[in-house]
């Protein structure tokens, strides 16, 4: 809430109910449209952010604290969230049974087995060197998939730098919008230019 505060330019969409232009707090120019729901703990609808966390963006939380207040701001967060759904689903005491100690002992047991007898074991095989004269920055050794692994990736992963996940770059990003709000300019150098 304390981010929400910060956004002064909320204004009300004429001949639309319930819509609201919201300013960028970077850019003044640039206004982002709030649909508020008419159905009970559904977040306003306004950027990616809202639709797929369950949870107000920042521009939604502007318009709720100036129409509702805070002491609202419940009623436009999914049911999920809420204290009451956490303690109904504590409240029907389940439990995970353990297996029984001596089904736990088997099992190690037969494992110690396999490996003293070697038949799980696989020795990693080395590359043999390739043929010809060294070249002077020959750089990392070829592993074969014993010493690679199964799970070694075959090619680089790039990762969004704003939401850590990986298929998009921060150009392409769905919740570039929220990080936009927040970034403070780079400050100048020490040393000065």
């Amino acid at each position: 809430m304390k981010e929400a505060v910060k956004y002064t330019s909320i204004d009300a969409v004429e001949g639309s109910p319930g819509t609201w232009d919201v300013g960028s707090r970077s850019n003044s120019t640039v206004k982002r449209r709030v649909t508020m729901s008419l159905h009970p703990n559904t977040p306003p609808e306004c950027c990616p952010w809202s639709l797929v966390s369950g949870l107000p963006c920042y521009h939604g939380t502007a318009v709720i604290l100036l129409n509702h207040g805070a002491a609202n701001m419940h009623k436009f967060v999914e049911q999920r969230y809420l204290s009451a759904t956490w303690k109904e689903m504590y409240a029907k005491e389940v439990t995970y049974d353990l297996p029984a100690q001596h089904v736990i002992d088997g099992i190690m047991l037969e494992a110690k087995q396999r490996v003293l007898s070697g038949e799980y074991l696989h020795a990693p095989k080395a590359l043999p060197p390739p043929r010809g004269r060294p070249v002077k920055n020959a750089g990392e050794r070829n592993k074969s998939w014993y010493e690679q692994g199964s799970a070694h990736p075959k090619k680089r992963v790039y990762l969004c730098s704003l939401c850590k996940l990986q298929g998009h770059t921060r150009a392409k990003c769905d919740l570039r919008q929220m990080f936009e709000d927040q970034e403070v300019p780079p400050a100048a150098p020490p040393w000065g230019l």
